[in-house]
């Protein structure tokens, strides 16, 4: 039901108009506005303008004066109602307009960064890199600066830094008074600097575009291997579960899909395939979080279609929950890893494979926006995941570490600054995606893991003694996010 309201001047006699056209006349009011109100549902009403220089105590009198004119207007439920209303908006006007005084505020804010040896702490990445970001960034982000009404304009390196640090974990509400911003220009600002990144095609991740840059990624993950044991790997592939707000049934149909029993959280699964430098190759957020990678990855058609453009020669590496082919080798399962060779390859297998939980280890810790639930809708959540995996991939490119082969995996991390998470099992640093309790199925053949099996066989290579020990001290038992503790059916022969 919308109202219409007429003007009034200083005690003089005015009316309202309903819908229909009835008329309720009104005493005299001390204002000098109009009163409107605007209704969601019948019989609801707020009001929508300031009551300026209103006699407040003199309009209820003249008001309940007048109970019984009211009383045949049916479009208001109760002149109490109104009056309550009528009080609020008077006491809880908007005071005048804050003026942010954001003149040089990113530069004395990276000058105390630098000054204090907190800037790639707390924006990530070095000077350097950050200064790339902006000028790649600057046209697509790029205020129409005499539309600022405050003492200067919102420039790229603002929203730039407030991107930088709410994907680093800091809140809006904070971070806005660095670079001096209301809060809905900090929100803008952030939604712009994730388009902006996700748009940017210096940005994309870019995978092998031909068979010598397959062979050149071929040679990061030989360098990494043990006797050059999984001599043809190329590419890790694996799955990240992240934990997001139920999504709403205008987004989905089915809400209890994105659950996850596991973690009992509600969440989306990524699949990504990385190289031995930790660069994605592809990453999608490709299904609901009740989904495990064995299903996921037939869905992902980017990643199957990289898989099946390497060499024939070459091939990438899985965990347990896909399907062996002669391209995509994983780990022997169930009463297979009691078989001493058998077991040597999944040791050699892994030794590469971990490559894929490092690089998820390190957007997470990176971006610690992704340590918790992401907020916002299903699309955004893509997006913001989107803009981590290619800020991941442009860190690496422009900071490094460039060569790290000679570092062992306990030394890589450390220099990498991935920290297990909590809530992860296995102690990893990221959640992964959790297969289904069962492996003893494999629905496919892969001749060339055979081929490899035989090989260590004939060289009697065996899994570490260290390694055994490890595992059978940190993997006998984990913790879910839950507290319950949980065994693991894992321990190598001897």
């Amino acid at each position: 039901v919308n109202v219409a309201t007429r003007h009034c001047s200083c005690r003089c006699s005015s009316g309202l108009s309903t819908s229909d056209g009835r008329a309720v006349e009104r005493s005299s009011l001390k204002c000098g506005s109009p009163l409107r109100f605007e209704s969601s549902m019948a019989h609801h009403y707020r009001p929508t303008s300031l009551l300026t220089e209103l006699d407040f105590d003199g309009w209820r009198g003249d008001m309940e004066a007048d109970l019984g004119a009211w009383e045949d207007w049916q479009d208001f439920q109760s002149l109490e109602e109104l009056m309550s209303l009528g009080e609020y908006t008077m006491f809880h006007s908007r005071g005048e307009r804050w003026v942010h005084p954001r003149k040089d505020s990113y530069r004395l804010h990276t000058e105390q960064l630098i000054h204090e040896n907190r800037f790639h702490t707390e924006m990530r990445m070095s000077p350097d890199a950050v200064s790339k970001l902006i000028n790649i960034l600057a046209p697509r982000i790029q205020r129409v600066e005499y539309n600022s009404r405050s003492e200067g304009p919102i420039l790229p390196e603002h929203i730039v830094g407030v991107g930088l640090r709410t994907l680093a974990g800091g809140s809006l509400s904070d971070i806005r008074h660095i670079f001096k911003m209301s809060v809905g220009a900090a929100y803008v600002s952030f939604n712009d600097f994730i388009d902006g990144v996700n748009t940017a095609p210096e940005l994309a991740i870019k995978p092998p575009q031909s068979d010598e840059e397959w062979y050149q990624k071929n040679l990061g993950f030989l360098a990494k291997s043990s006797h050059h044991i999984m001599n043809g790997t190329a590419l890790c592939i694996d799955g990240y579960f992240q934990r997001t707000n139920m999504p709403s049934l205008s987004e989905v149909t089915n809400q209890i899909a994105y659950y996850s029993g596991h973690y009992e959280s509600y969440g989306v699964n990524c699949l990504a395939g990385v190289f031995s430098d930790l660069q994605f190759a592809h990453f999608s957020v490709i299904s609901s979080g009740c989904t495990n990678d064995n299903q996921s990855y037939p869905r992902d058609t980017g990643l199957v279609a990289l898989i099946d453009s390497m060499p024939p020669e070459l091939y990438a590496l899985g965990d347990a929950a896909f399907d062996v082919s002669e391209r995509l080798l994983i780990p022997f399962t169930g009463s297979q890893r009691a078989d001493p060779d058998k077991d040597a390859f999944n040791f050699y297998l892994s030794q590469l494979r971990i490559r894929v939980e490092m690089a998820f280890g390190r957007m997470v810790n990176k971006f610690r926006i992704l340590d918790g639930k992401v907020e916002g809708s299903l699309d955004r959540v893509v997006s913001i995941l989107t803009a981590c995996a290619r800020l991941h991939n442009f860190i690496i490119q422009e900071d490094g570490p460039h060569d790290i082969s000679h570092l062992s995996i306990e030394e890589e991390m450390e220099e990498l600054g991935i920290t297990p998470n909590p809530s992860a099992p296995f102690g990893l640093s990221y959640l992964p995606s959790i297969p289904d309790q069962e492996f003893e199925h494999e629905l496919g053949v892969s001749h060339t893991r055979d081929a490899i099996v035989e090989a260590i066989r004939d060289a009697g290579h065996r899994r570490p003694l260290h390694n055994i020990n490890r595992q059978q001290r940190e993997q006998e038992m984990f913790v879910s996010p839950t507290g319950q503790s949980v065994g693991r059916d894992f321990v190598s022969p001897r």
